[in-house]
């Protein structure tokens, strides 16, 4: 299988069981096996952790930032000056969308791995053709 890109809506839903999506995004996780195939972003990460921390408080962000740091299935992605401009060009280039910076950074990404595939709940990522793999 392709690489998946990671979103913090994925995120979310796997730490908060409250969450709508909690028990998919679980069962998504459970059924990834392969070294390296989900790719975060330092973007992600960034969004993820603040979210986390906001939301359920410092504890759970700690806990899902020090899994994500140690997991063998996670990628971490730092983005390069290149890809950040390529992040700016789509970011002011679709001015139309309510796409966040952040979503523009997956994108970046998927598109330079040529995956259509992202661990996300939202439906921006369905607007730029990127799907939750069965």
């Amino acid at each position: 299988m392709s690489v998946v890109i990671v979103d913090t809506s994925g995120l979310y839903a796997l730490v908060d069981r409250g969450d709508p999506h909690h028990a998919q995004a679980a069962a998504f996780l459970r059924s990834r096996n392969t070294v390296g195939q989900l790719l975060l972003s330092n973007h992600v990460f960034d969004e993820a952790m603040t979210l986390v921390k906001l939301r359920l408080g410092v504890h759970e962000a700690m806990q899902l930032g020090v899994r994500l740091r140690n997991s063998r299935l996670i990628e971490m992605v730092i983005f390069s000056p290149a890809q950040e401009q390529a992040v700016w060009r789509i970011f002011s280039g679709y001015l139309d969308k309510a796409w966040s910076y952040t979503d523009c950074a997956c994108l970046v990404l998927a598109q330079e791995k040529q995956t259509t595939y992202a661990f996300s709940f939202d439906h921006h990522f369905q607007q730029m053709g990127l799907y939750l793999p069965d």
